[in-house]
């Protein structure tokens, strides 16, 4: 089924702005400028998936929160080994020739991050929450085989990526399922007039743009009973400008000094929350919201999901 100009330009606009963010994520990790050039963006069925994407591919599937589907980056075996070669900590000028499992589990961490970065901006335009969960890394021939987990009509963008000096080479991003008819809807509102995110309805059940949270016009809303002086008198106007430290805490651990020498570049350190859990938000050492990680144009921002009144955080006077 072909798409319509406009869904295909929602497509182009959302992807446009989401796939910067997998290129710096693999700029990072790979410690070479890496770009990314969109080429053709179809809807197609996905058993014809090799049509485009023909022989040997790094296949990283990526199951979707929400019953939003599923996302899947799709990389050419030579960039793959490229990618490969550099993560083991080679300088990428003698790839393997064949993908084993010491090379598959070096590129693992890059494509899930790649795909959650990527994912992470959708999410943000389409005014859903969308975790992650990556699948097994596999090499496959799309020639004559299929992706698990893929059927029906899915929404394939096509690329040209190249790393550093190296030679260009194909990859694709494919998303199935809701999280594919968002797209082609186009960008959504953060929030409407009655303090929901787009597309979720005031009965609270999830359209494709699954609910986030109450956040932005839910404290508009409850501030303006302010003048009644049911959350502050007058008397705070004078301290309205005072500047606060607001801090977004990801999560917190407890290390050995021993250990804390012990870190280097690429060590890893495991924080008190789960992937996913909403981030903690306070002012000057004071909680008082919860909040999602989101990406915009390259900066990180924490889009609030839950929020203490503003009669519980001011103090009385």
């Amino acid at each position: 089924m072909a798409l319509a100009d406009n869904e295909k330009n929602n497509i182009q606009e959302i992807l446009g702005s989401a796939v910067p963010n997998g290129e710096s994520t693999l700029s990072e990790l790979l410690g070479q400028a890496t770009s990314i050039t969109i080429g053709n963006i179809e809807e197609t069925d996905a058993a014809m998936l090799g049509s485009a994407l023909p022989g040997n591919n790094l296949v990283a599937p990526v199951e979707l929160s929400g019953g939003m589907g599923m996302a899947v980056l799709v990389i050419s075996e030579a960039q793959a080994a490229i990618m490969a070669d550099l993560m083991i900590g080679q300088d990428g000028s003698n790839p393997p020739e064949a993908l084993e499992d010491l090379h598959l589990s070096a590129v693992t961490e890059l494509t899930g991050q790649f795909v959650d970065a990527v994912v992470s901006n959708v999410s943000s335009q389409i005014a859903a929450t969308v975790l992650t969960t990556p699948g097994e890394v596999t090499v496959t021939d799309l020639t004559s085989g299929i992706i698990p987990g893929l059927d029906g009509d899915v929404v394939m963008m096509s690329a040209d990526m190249q790393i550093g000096s190296f030679a260009p080479g194909a990859m694709g991003i494919i998303f199935s399922g809701n999280i594919a008819e968002a797209i082609k809807k186009g960008a959504q509102d953060a929030a409407s007039d009655d303090g929901f995110v787009g597309g979720v309805t005031a009965g609270g059940s999830d359209t494709p743009a699954t609910s986030t949270a109450k956040a932005q016009n839910v404290v508009a809303s409850e501030l303006a009973s302010e003048k009644g002086g049911s959350v502050y008198d007058e008397s705070l106007d004078i301290v309205l400008d005072v500047p606060l430290n607001l801090t977004v805490e990801l999560g917190r651990t407890e290390k050995l000094v021993r250990e804390v020498l012990d870190l280097t570049p690429g060590s890893v350190v495991e924080l008190d929350k789960l992937a996913g859990e909403p981030v903690d938000i306070l002012v000057n050492g004071k909680y008082i919201a919860k909040g999602e990680v989101v990406v915009i144009d390259e900066n990180f921002g924490i889009r609030i999901t839950d929020i203490i009144r503003p009669a519980d955080r001011i103090p009385k006077i």
